[in-house]
């Protein structure tokens, strides 16, 4: 035991101790330090060129223009569904109906009623056919007026008579024509007089009625005649859901025999080529935007599907939301394939598109650092970094576009990340 104490405290012993230790020491220093090398080379990148456009970001919701929920106006059973969810059809199309005997006696009553309505309309409209009947009937009696009226002067004075006679000849009566002139007699004139007094009442007659009538239906019968004919329809079609527009059929909530209520919802349908969406943007990001402006739309419900489509409508009116000022502006999508399935209400999520596509530089985020003065990268030039000034602007993806005093293929250093540093052993702790 001596032997191996007195080996320790051996000056030669110590002395390779030392040197050991040390050793190990730059070896270790050595293993854990960065390899300047690789480091400088995993910590470079380029400044690159992009072709963006400046673009606005939104969110809204997706939207038809027109849509309509369809309810029943009265109670009874559903006697008739004549469309399916994904039918196409036309204003005016008789959707679903209800048994007639279901519903209120007010209802029933109205179709009977409807019918006479619509042949007094018809009586008040066919004037137009009374006044030209009574054209017609007034230029004949004043082309026989006219008639009677010639005669009657020509009488006056001496005229041409004729005055016929009949002969037998060979057995056989033949009449023969003698044309002299005469005056007339007074049996003629008489007769000539009571003709053209006939007539010329027939000519005023003629001319009153086709005064009542020569203006056409009184307008105010005419809308008399439709306002009750409007009333009792719009009473009948409280037995039928009718579409109020050409569009598509969205849902359709009954079956026959159904019992339903005043009220209750029955149709959903919608024109889905007009589909749009309403979105707030900050009042910092309204000046830049104007009607017209190309706007592309994704939808969280179809992420990937992208319509296109134009800013229509921008509201002036700004409005406070959640302190800060939003402005509403509405976007018209262009029409979509008819076989597309579009759902409505999903999130839409907008981006405007204020300036074409430009060349602009851009730098990976990571060069981006900022300090008081704003932001800035490392540019090495020269073989020494150099900083430079810079303003972010859109992000793509990794990239992030700047203005600047940079170049295209100018080398940047990468941030460096702050992360734990291993302690010196042979600090002594500190």
């Amino acid at each position: 035991m001596n032997a191996i104490l007195n080996f320790f405290k051996n000056k030669k012993f110590r002395s390779w101790m030392i040197a050991a230790v040390a050793v190990l020491a730059v070896l270790i220093l050595t293993l854990s330090g960065p390899k300047r090398t690789s480091a400088q080379e995993e910590n470079t990148t380029s400044v690159v060129s992009l072709s963006v456009a400046e673009t606005i970001e939104a969110s809204g919701s997706l939207d038809a223009q027109p849509f309509a929920a369809l309810t029943w106006k009265t109670g009874g059973i559903v006697e008739e569904v004549n469309v399916k969810p994904g039918d196409f059809v036309k204003q005016g199309d008789i959707l679903l109906s209800l048994q007639p005997s279901s519903a209120s006696y007010s209802v029933v009553i109205a179709q009977s009623d409807l019918i006479q309505a619509q042949e007094e309309l018809e009586d008040v409209l066919e004037s137009d056919t009374a006044r030209a009947q009574a054209a017609i009937d007034l230029q004949g009696a004043e082309d026989e007026y006219e008639d009677a009226r010639d005669w009657r002067v020509s009488i006056n004075d001496k005229t041409w008579i004729n005055r016929r006679t009949y002969r037998y000849i060979g057995g056989r009566q033949l009449a023969f024509d003698h044309w002299y002139k005469a005056y007339a007699d007074d049996d003629t004139i008489a007769e000539a007089d009571r003709d053209l007094a006939l007539k010329m009442s027939q000519y005023e007659d003629a001319q009153r009625e086709y005064d009542s009538v020569k203006d056409g239906p009184d307008p105010d019968d005419i809308v008399a005649a439709q306002a009750k004919v409007d009333a009792t329809q719009a009473t009948v079609n409280m037995l039928h859901i009718v579409a109020p527009f050409d569009g598509q059929v969205l849902s359709v909530d009954n079956e026959p025999r159904d019992t339903v209520s005043a009220g209750e919802l029955s149709v959903n349908m919608a024109d889905l080529s007009r589909l749009y969406v309403e979105t707030q943007v900050d009042e910092s990001d309204i000046a830049s935007i104007q009607l017209g402006n190309p706007v592309e739309v994704t939808l969280d419900a179809l992420p990937d599907v992208t319509l296109t489509g134009k800013v229509s409508i921008i509201n002036p009116v700004g409005e406070v939301v959640s302190g800060l000022v939003k402005y509403t502006i509405r976007v018209d999508l262009d029409e979509t394939q008819e076989t597309a399935f579009v759902p409505l209400g999903t999130t839409a999520n907008v981006i405007i598109k204020y300036k074409e596509e430009a060349k602009l530089l851009a730098v990976p985020i990571t060069t981006i650092q900022n300090d008081d003065n704003g932001e800035y990268v490392w540019v090495v030039r020269n073989g020494v970094a150099e900083r430079v000034d810079v303003v972010g602007g859109t992000i793509v993806g990794e990239l992030v576009t700047v203005t600047g005093d940079l170049k295209e293929g100018e080398t940047l250093q990468i941030a460096e990340k702050t992360g734990f540093a291993m302690p010196n052993p042979f600090s002594g702790g500190k």
